[in-house]
């Protein structure tokens, strides 16, 4: 990251939060989607998407969030898991581990801190984050369980995946029928089983870091969140800075390079405005310089 590159006042704003970094008791991370798509996996990216869902495209789609909310009955059950193993396959296997990450990861050692994650796409994990101070609110794209809900269970999805994207007729984008990956308990098809067994545990223990900090100076650091589901990070620090005496928020997000209009810039509310920042740059970017100043 060259430094002439960046603004001053984000230099400054970047110095100052190093600073609070360095004198917070607890520190709370709140990543979203637009640190992943700063590291490179981005949902709006055309030529991403040509180059590795080229069947996809050739139907006429041209990046991933056409896809977002796409209902079972608009698509057929075999376009439906040729889909997704290709998505998971992409996002787990192809792409690999991201550098912010792992900056990330170094600037926090050896402090008291917390993630949590509207990201499925296992990043933390990959690069190294003791998943016990880790909450993927919602959940990641490692399992699989029963449409029909006949038990709580979940089980690894990979090996089935693996049977699909090699049964994946190219012309119509289509896996085999055989290959539609079932429940082993009642043979109903699977789903993806965003929220393993693991969900509740994972989400107390980020509960309990929240309560555990009402009376500590705790600096919350929001990476790339947007407004694509608020409710699970961007709210929810934003009432615990107003209620928390000595709580401050760094709210650190920009626009999509693609399509900068779709996610929202880091405004802050009147109402915690004296104990919040807010930096309207590349996530990314922003911790590569926090990693050099700290």
């Amino acid at each position: 990251l060259s430094v002439e590159k960046i603004p001053q006042h984000v230099f400054r704003q970047a110095q100052e939060l190093a600073q609070r970094i360095k004198g917070a008791d607890k520190v709370l991370v709140g990543i979203g989607a637009g640190f992943s798509a700063g590291a490179g996996l981005s949902y709006m990216d055309e030529e991403i998407f040509e180059k590795y869902y080229p069947d996809m495209y050739r139907l006429g789609y041209r990046y991933e969030y056409q896809l977002v909310g796409m209902r079972d009955d608009q698509w057929s059950r075999g376009r439906k898991w040729a889909y997704w193993a290709t998505h998971i396959n992409y996002v787990r296997n192809i792409f690999m581990p991201a550098q912010p990450y792992k900056l990330l990861l170094d600037i926090l050692q050896g402090r008291d801190w917390f993630a949590v994650t509207s990201n499925c796409d296992r990043q933390l994990m990959r690069n190294g984050f003791p998943m016990e101070r880790v909450f993927e609110y919602q959940g990641n794209y490692d399992n699989m369980g029963c449409s029909k809900h006949c038990t709580n269970h979940t089980w690894d999805n990979h090996e089935a995946l693996q049977k699909v994207l090699e049964n994946i007729d190219r012309e119509t984008f289509e896996c085999r029928e055989e290959v539609i990956p079932k429940c082993p308990y009642c043979g109903a098809d699977a789903d993806i089983c965003f929220r393993g067994e693991d969900w509740r545990d994972n989400a107390q223990r980020y509960v309990s870091f929240v309560d555990g900090a009402e009376h500590d100076r705790l600096l919350l650091v929001e990476l790339g969140v947007g407004f694509n589901t608020p409710g699970v990070i961007r709210y929810p620090f934003e009432r615990i800075t107003y209620s928390y005496n000595d709580a401050f928020l760094a709210r650190i997000n920009t626009g999509y390079r693609e399509y900068p209009q779709y996610t929202a810039h880091p405004e802050i509310p009147r109402q915690i405005e004296e104990k919040s920042m807010s930096i309207d740059f590349d996530a990314c970017d922003v911790v590569r310089l926090l990693h050099e100043m700290i």
